[in-house]
C-alpha cells in the first residue's frame, strides 16, 4: 500500500503507532515498524517510576532509542512533547537534545507550538510530523515547515481539542488546507478505518488505543481487559487544561499554551460516574488536590493504571474506537489483517461503480 507518507517515512504501510505516555516502549515501537507501519517511542517509553531528574529523563530515552535500534532496523519515530515552559520544558529540551544526539529518523511533535522544535529538528536531518486538533494549527503546523501532520479527531484517546471537532469532518477540511501528507488520527482500529481515511484524502492514519491491545504492548493485562469489554459508549471527554480557570487557583490551567488545552477521554467506569452524578466537572477537578500539589500526580496515576493495572479508582485514557475491539493480536497480525480488509473494502467499493 503506497502514499505519500509511505514514500516520505520510507515504510510499507501507511499506519503509524500514537505515542501514548509509558506503554508506546521500544518493544511495541518496533514490533510495529518490522510489521511495516511506523512505531513510535512516547514519552517515558517502558518505565515503571517517574522521576523528576531531566538528565535521567534523556537518558531513559536515549536507552530505549538504542533498543528499538536493537530490535529493529525498519524506520520509527519518537515523540517529543513541547513543555508548557519551566522544568516542563527542561524535560523537554533534553529530550530533543538525545533524539537528535541519536540520529531518530522521525520526530513526532504534539501538545505545543510547531515553531519551537520543527526547523531544529529538520536542520537536524528528521522528518518532523506535528500533531494538530483544528484546520487553524494544521496550517501553522505547515507554516513553520513541518513534513506532514495528525489531524486528530475527538473520537481519539488522550488530549484533543476544546472545539470537539470529530476525524470525520477535521479530516478532509485539514487536507484541502495543506499540501503536506495529512495523517487521520482518531477512531480508527481497523481496515475500514483505514480506508476511510484514505477517501477522506489522509495519506495514513495514527492508531493508539487498538495497539493498547496488541501482544507487545506493555500495557497491564487488566487495562487490556477493560478495553476488550468496553462498548460504543464507554468512554467520555472531560475538560483538560481550561483556560477559564484562574491561573492563581493552581488547577485547570498549569500555564497550557493553545494547541495543548483541550479535553481528555476516558474510560467511563463507576469511579466516573459517581464523581459525574451531580456536576460538570474537569480532568482537573476529578484527580487534582490543590492542598497538596504534586506536578507529578498525572504520570504517577498513569503508571499505577496502565503499567501495574491499579485500575480502581482512577480512570484510564482511551479512545472511542475500543467498542470495536475484541481481540489481542501481535502487532503484525493486526497490521496484516488491516490492510487485508482495505483490500476488500476497495474490492467491494469497486463493484458498486
Amino acid at each position: 500500500m503506497k502514499t505519500r507518507l509511505t514514500e516520505l517515512l520510507a515504510i510499507e504501510h501507511p499506519i503509524i503507532l500514537a505515542s501514548m505516555a509509558w506503554i508506546t516502549d521500544a518493544v511495541l515501537a518496533a514490533a510495529v515498524s518490522r510489521a511495516g507501519g511506523l512505531g513510535t517511542i512516547g514519552p517515558n517509553a517502558g518505565m515503571k517510576t517517574v522521576t523528576t531528574d531531566v538528565v535521567e529523563t534523556g537518558e531513559r530515552l536515549r536507552q530505549e532509542i538504542r533498543t528499538c535500534r536493537e530490535l529493529t532496523d525498519k524506520p520509527f519515530a519518537v515523540n517529543f512533547v513541547v513543555g508548557v515552559g519551566g522544568l516542563d520544558r527542561k524535560f523537554s529540551n533534553r529530550c530533543v537534545d538525545v533524539g537528535i544526539e541519536e540520529g531518530v529518523p522521525v520526530a513526532i511533535v504534539s501538545q505545543g507550538s510547531p515553531a519551537v522544535y520543527t526547523r531544529r529538528l529538520k536542520d537536524a536531518g528528521m522528518k518532523v510530523i506535528h500533531v494538530c486538533s483544528s484546520v487553524k494549527h494544521v496550517k501553522k503546523a505547515e507554516a513553520e515547515g513541518a513534513d506532514a501532520v495528525v489531524a486528530s479527531g475527538t473520537e481519539g484517546g488522550g488530549h484533543s481539542g476544546f472545539d470537539q471537532i470529530t476525524t470525520l469532518c477535521l479530516v478532509p477540511q485539514a487536507v484541502d488546507a495543506v499540501g503536506i501528507p495529512v495523517i487521520a488520527g482518531g477512531g480508527i482500529g481497523d481496515g475500514r478505518g483505514l480506508m476511510a481515511a484514505l477517501s477522506l484524502g489522509a495519506d495514513g492514519v495514527y492508531m493508539g488505543t487498538r495497539f493498547i491491545a496488541t501482544q507487545e504492548c506493555p500495557a497491564h493485562s487488566r487495562v487490556k481487559e477493560i478495553i476488550l469489554a468496553a462498548t460504543d459508549t464507554s468512554t467520555i471527554a472531560v475538560r483538560h487544561g481550561n483556560p477559564a480557570r484562574s491561573k492563581d487557583s493552581g488547577a485547570g490551567d498549569r500555564g497550557f499554551v493553545e494547541e495543548r488545552r483541550g479535553s481528555i477521554r476516558l474510560v467511563l467506569n463507576d469511579y466516573l460516574r459517581n464523581i459525574l452524578t451531580d456536576r460538570s466537572v474537569s480532568f482537573d477537578d476529578i484527580f487534582a488536590n490543590a492542598d497538596t500539589p504534586d506536578p507529578n500526580t498525572g504520570s504517577n496515576r498513569t503508571v499505577s493504571s496502565f503499567v501495574f493495572g491499579q485500575v480502581e479508582g482512577t480512570a484510564i485514557t482511551s479512545g472511542q474506537i475500543a467498542g470495536l475491539i475484541r481481540d489481542v493480536p501481535s502487532c503484525e497480525d493486526l497490521i496484516r489483517r488491516m490492510v487485508a480488509e482495505a483490500s476488500q473494502v476497495l474490492g467491494r467499493l469497486k463493484n458498486t461503480v
